[in-house]
């Protein structure tokens, strides 16, 4: 993590009004993202945006501002040289940083004020290959700014384990913001902070963005602010896995044995697609659901029945070389045993 990052860890989405600067100290956090350009076409007025700004500094919350382009999924719809204005206000206002969107015009003027500043990028039907992200990169870094966000759309486990990658193989001292979206990238959500970006996003009501989890399940389901590098990593993997009562399970149990491990939903209809990331994420046991149960013993069980409905797949290594094993147990009685 770059030091001279003014946030850290979960940070809220102030979206909807005023009061959900309470909510972010309620859940004892350090930092909200304002997203204006949200409060602004819901009827919020410039000026208070930008006294919002000074009662979040007040409250001790650091504050990242946003005036989301609508090119990158926002609803600002002024001229850029409003978008210029407006963010200069805040940042007079107290705002610790501000987000600029890659390739608009407002990111040159401001870069060229040497605003501290978040580049950002968003690609809500991709993810770019890997030549390309280190390309975008590259571009983006040229600029000096204080982080770079880069959050494309997963359509396969492997897409979220390229941006878990990104984060961490950052060379320089910007910081990497990255995870993807979709359901099949929010397994990145939660593993981000872990891989070495500095914040992850979390709403207060609904998601701001595809695959985006609350705050609730950030804090208190997947504990995102208490993992650290080395944490044990677990899953629950099927169809419509997301919002699963074993992750929920799971999760309790780690808690209560204040392990530094966490649970994590990895959305998939194919065991070949599983299979791949499982190195990668450094996943140790993942409770399987349909369809991929069948598909598991077929293939790991070989002849005869089966000796149960629970089907928990747990990974080893040895010697250097990977180990498979399939055990008729659920992961809320494979973890009771850890």
């Amino acid at each position: 993590m770059v030091n001279s990052f003014p946030l850290e860890g979960v940070i809220g989405i102030v979206a909807n009004n005023a009061t959900e600067i309470d909510f972010a100290l309620d859940h004892k956090l350090s930092c909200v993202e304002i997203r204006a350009d949200l409060l602004i076409n819901n009827g919020t007025s410039v000026d208070d945006v930008v006294e919002l700004v000074r009662k979040t500094k007040i409250k001790g919350l650091s504050c990242l501002f946003t005036l989301r382009h609508p090119d990158h999924g926002g609803e600002f719809f002024g001229t850029e040289e409003e978008r210029v204005l407006i963010n200069q206000s805040v940042l007079e206002a107290g705002a610790d940083i501000i987000d600029m969107e890659w390739g608009t015009e407002a990111l040159v003027a401001m870069a060229e004020k040497n605003a501290p500043i978040v580049i950002s990028h968003h690609d809500f039907k991709a993810m770019p290959s890997i030549e390309v992200l280190e390309e975008l990169t590259s571009e983006m870094e040229s600029f000096y700014p204080d982080a770079i966000k880069v959050v494309p759309t997963s359509s396969t486990l492997a897409h979220s384990v390229q941006m878990l990658q990104w984060v961490g193989n950052r060379t320089r001292d910007i910081a990497r913001i990255g995870f993807a979206m979709g359901q099949k990238g929010t397994c990145s959500r939660i593993m981000t902070t872990v891989y070495g970006a500095p914040i992850t996003y979390a709403s207060f009501g609904d998601a701001v963005a595809p695959g985006q989890l609350s705050m609730d399940a950030l804090i208190n389901c997947y504990r995102v602010s208490e993992l650290n590098d080395g944490c044990l990593v677990y899953g629950v993997a099927g169809k419509d896995v997301n919002h699963s009562r074993e992750l929920e399970v799971m999760n309790q149990q780690l808690k209560k044995k204040q392990l530094n491990a966490v649970c994590i939903p990895l959305e998939s209809l194919e065991l070949d697609e599983l299979l791949v990331v499982l190195e990668d994420l450094k996943i140790k046991g993942i409770q399987l659901e349909n369809p991929l149960k069948e598909i598991a013993i077929d293939k790991f069980y070989g002849s005869g029945s089966f000796p149960g409905t629970s089907v928990f797949m747990e990974i080893s290594s040895l010697n250097g070389k990977q180990e498979i094993n399939i055990h008729p147990i659920s992961g809320e009685k494979f973890v009771e045993h850890l």
